[in-house]
């Protein structure tokens, strides 16, 4: 059965109001059972000789601290004075022996007192929290909500019993009973610490989106309510493809329907690092899989801390998954093999996996102390995949370690710079194994350095790449170049005899810059366009700075969210991005940073003007034997002698195009029938004029 978030806080704060009650009728029975036997089965008798009859038991009720049960009560017996002394005597005994606990007997202390109220209420807090804590997990509470059912009963029942001790004893009543008290102390701390929260750590992996395996949807493409793309095909199954594509039989069809055979792995020879082979290679299936050995080991084993490159080939493309566990089937293992889930043919793969010695307890199986095995499984675009696990088999050399540790790469480039005046940085060193690291400005042993590092330390720690971090905080970083020597030490957490250090130093150089220019940011002035939205090109160019104007620019519209420019980060400097704008204002904001830090910023404003009306005549006129006609603007015009109806491109051009004249031969005998066009292609449907030549207008 499932609970929701509310339900199971319903049924946990249940299960704590019924421990309390249940624990404090165990207790009122063990102490009625302490009463009986305690030495009172003869009754006490008066002076008199007469016969007292004592309740055997005690029960709590909400009117009065304690009330007597059994026989006829004590006010109905005793009669007389002497009576009730004996009587109140004889009770006050029951009241003792059966308030007292077990530690407050067995430290002497006095009964009923105030020392062996607190006592009690110790013990049945210590055995109330036991309880608890046990019950919460059983019934599947988190620990923290076990915790906290244990800490609410612990202190409501020592509350109940440190009272009930305390005021029975003192013949005290009260307009509560100790019972409700502890109840209500147990609800506000568990109230209080109980949490109906928890955090889980989710890893997310951002792969490419594929299609279903298989084609059983395929022909859904063909449909002739849309048209099926290529695209639209492929997304509705891994086996889906277009045929008779640009003929009028062109469809969509699953092109494999009868393949039911898992892709066959063997490995990629290619893939293999250097210094390494491949054994007893038996393809899958039907075949196990295949060992690696390092050549250059009389063992084979691989060196710890060491990259290993490997990968496989298939028949057919697929996708492939590895894991150090054994699986049943191809969806529960732990990743894909590369870090990717596209369909290929071939898969490859590196690790560094640390020594031996770390991976003992680690979750990881090493047969005779040295041997480990992971298991490949791979999928074609059918679905269907290998049932048997491709096993690959390796040993990791179990000698202790006696390489020094590498630094394979740092968070700043070597030879790099820092942004202007900045004489400090801080910089990550990235180690092949957990090492500590430090660094001085001279080349000395490692034990003589001076400066320390924060190190990951733990082989866990390790990054993507699987390498490990030391950040460092490095000063006096000059203009023209300052020289950084690091060394380190291996093994953090082993013993000091063990551990091995840098005999050479890795030189590290750092240099200081001066800043970053921005200069010729375009467009700065109104742009005249015949769309909307017209294509603008955003364009900037970047001096100086870390690497003579080297960097990379982003832009924004509103100064806070920025997206990188789609050209930049070019050797000369200029970088450019194009923008589909519409009519009207606008605003935008530069920034600009190289690879040592120099941030650069500013903003442009400017208009854009959208024009689709044609191109206005405002003269034409005879001159020298020729037509001529002048437009407002640079544009082209073209004349037939028939009509109106005719496309620019069907007429007689006029010289000269793109500008404002535009000249036709004087002919008395034809009419002029014209149309004119801007640089933006707006031209009107009819004639822009029509003209008729004449040697006289009267």
């Amino acid at each position: 059965m499932r609970f929701g978030v509310k339900g199971a806080a319903l049924l946990q704060a249940w299960l704590m109001v019924f421990g309390f009650v249940g624990i404090v009728f165990m207790m009122s029975g063990v102490s009625g059972a302490d009463a009986r036997g305690s030495g009172m089965g003869d009754n006490p008798t008066t002076p008199g000789g007469s016969k007292i009859t004592v309740a055997s038991t005690l029960i709590p009720v909400a009117t009065n601290f304690w009330s007597r049960s059994g026989d006829a009560g004590l006010s109905e017996v005793a009669t007389s004075g002497a009576e009730k002394a004996v009587a109140e005597t004889a009770a006050e005994k029951v009241v003792a022996e059966n308030t007292d606990s077990y530690l407050a007997n067995m430290f002497g202390l006095t009964k009923g007192g105030d020392a062996s109220s607190l006592v009690s209420g110790l013990q049945w807090a210590t055995i109330a929290y036991f309880a608890g804590t046990m019950v919460g997990g059983m019934l599947g509470m988190s620990d923290d909500n076990s915790q906290a059912l244990g800490v609410a009963l612990a202190a409501g029942l020592g509350a109940y019993k440190a009272l009930s001790t305390w005021t029975t004893t003192a013949g005290g009543t009260g307009l509560m009973s100790p019972a409700l008290i502890g109840l209500g102390v147990a609800a506000v701390i568990f109230v209080l610490m109980y949490k109906d929260t928890e955090t889980k750590i989710v890893s997310f992996d951002c792969m490419p989106w594929q299609a279903p395996n298989g084609g059983n949807d395929c022909e859904v493409c063909n449909d002739d309510s849309l048209p099926c793309s290529e695209y639209r095909c492929k997304s509705l199954g891994q086996g889906c493809e277009i045929v008779n594509s640009g003929t009028e039989e062109e469809k969509c069809v699953y092109v494999n329907p009868r393949d039911v055979d898992p892709p066959v792995i063997s490995p990629n020879y290619d893939a293999l690092s250097v210094g390494y082979e491949y054994k007893n290679v038996k393809n899958s299936p039907p075949g196990p899989g295949f060992e690696i050995e390092n050549v250059a080991s009389s063992d084979g084993c691989l060196k710890a801390f060491t990259p290993l490159e490997f990968g496989f080939t298939l028949d057919e493309p697929g996708q492939c998954k590895i894991d150090f566990n054994h699986t049943e089937k191809f969806d529960n293992m732990a990743a894909y093999i590369g870090g990717n889930n596209l369909y290929s043919y071939n898969h490859s793969d590196v690790f560094s996996l640390p020594s031996a010695s770390n991976l003992e307890g680690s979750g990881f199986v090493l047969e005779n102390g040295k041997d480990l095995t992971f298991f490949v499984r791979c999928k074609d675009k059918n679905g269907n995949e290998n049932g048997a696990e491709y096993a690959v088999n390796f040993c990791i050399d179990p000698s202790p370690d006696s390489t020094a540790p590498r630094i394979e790469a740092t968070s700043i480039d070597n030879d790099g710079c820092v942004a202007e005046n900045q004489s400090d940085v801080n910089v990550v060193f990235y180690a092949n194994e957990p090492s500590d690291c430090k660094w001085s400005f001279q080349d000395k042993d490692y034990d003589l350095m001076e400066n320390g590092m924060s190190c990951s330390s733990n082989y866990r720690q390790s990054n993507a790449a699987q390498l490990f971090g030391c950040s460092a905080d490095l000063t006096g970083i000059a203009r023209t170049a300052t020289t950084f020597y690091v060394r380190c030490k291996d093994q953090p957490e082993g013993d000091e005899a063990d551990r091995n250090k840098n005999g050479e130093s890795f030189a590290f150089r750092l240099r200081g810059s001066e800043g970053l220019v921005l200069k010729n940011l375009r467009p700065n002035e109104t742009i005249s366009v015949g769309i909307s939205p017209a294509p603008v090109e955003l364009y900037v160019e970047t001096l100086f700075g870390c690497n003579n104007g080297k960097s990379v620019c982003a832009w924004s519209d509103d100064g806070s969210d920025y997206i990188q420019f789609f050209d930049t980060n070019n050797d000369d400097g200029v970088h450019t991005q194009r923008l589909d704008l519409a009519g009207g204002n606008h605003e935008y904001f530069v920034r600009c940073v190289d690879g040592g830090g120099n941030l650069v910023e500013d903003s442009i404003d400017f208009d854009i003007s959208v024009d689709q009306s044609p191109p206005v005549i405002a003269r034409v006129y005879e001159e020298g034997g020729m037509l001529k006609v002048v437009t407002v603007r640079d544009s082209e015009c073209a004349y037939t002698h028939t009509d109106c109806d005719f496309s620019f491109e069907e007429g007689v051009e006029m010289p000269y195009g793109n500008t404002t004249i535009h000249v036709a031969d004087w002919d008395e005998e034809n009419t002029y029938f014209i149309k004119c066009r801007d640089e933006f292609q707006n031209v009107g449907s009819g004639c822009s004029i029509i003209v008729r030549p004449s040697a006289n207008f009267l």
